[in-house]
């Protein structure tokens, strides 16, 4: 089962940090790509499938389904799968949907070891959302980590994910 740990640090406090995660969130940087199924549709019709690369992630489990931002989505370079509605604190709206897979944590996070065994989840259902003014693009719901473990210590600064 791949663990990650995700220690966070400050410059006053290098080794841990309680506050530093208390005020950034626990937070990870995903991979995003087309779900399998697209991908192969993709290639079948000689269109390059795009990865996206170490998007800042928080963690939420205030959050029932993953939210991407839209812009985000549309440099997938495919159309959405349906539309849903989203319960925001200034009402309900009508939102597109993807498919996508994650990769946990991203391939190319240099915070990580390469060789590190990363968690996959494919066709996962993501929400589009507006999070243009926030430092993450994505949150990741209760949706995705109802397929792991997860460990928030906050005493020690460290966020633990198992799969």
């Amino acid at each position: 089962m791949p663990v990650i740990n995700i220690i966070y640090r400050s410059r006053q406090k290098p080794e841990f940090d309680p506050k530093a995660l208390t005020v950034l969130g626990p937070r990870i940087t995903v991979d995003i790509s087309p779900p399998t199924i697209v991908e192969k549709w993709m290639i079948n019709r000689k269109i390059k499938p795009k990865t996206l690369q170490r998007v800042q992630a928080l963690i939420d489990t205030g959050a029932s389904a993953t939210g991407i931002d839209i812009n985000v989505l549309r440099q997938l370079n495919y159309p959405p799968m349906g539309v849903t509605k989203l319960a925001t604190p200034s009402g309900t709206i009508i939102t597109q949907t993807y498919i996508v897979k994650l990769t946990i944590p991203s391939k190319t996070d240099p915070n990580f070891p390469p060789n590190m065994p990363k968690i996959e989840i494919d066709n996962v259902r993501a929400i589009a959302v507006q999070l243009a003014n926030q430092p993450y693009k994505v949150l990741l719901g209760r949706d995705v980590l109802s397929k792991m473990i997860l460990v928030y210590n906050g005493p020690q600064a460290l966020i633990t994910l198992g799969y």
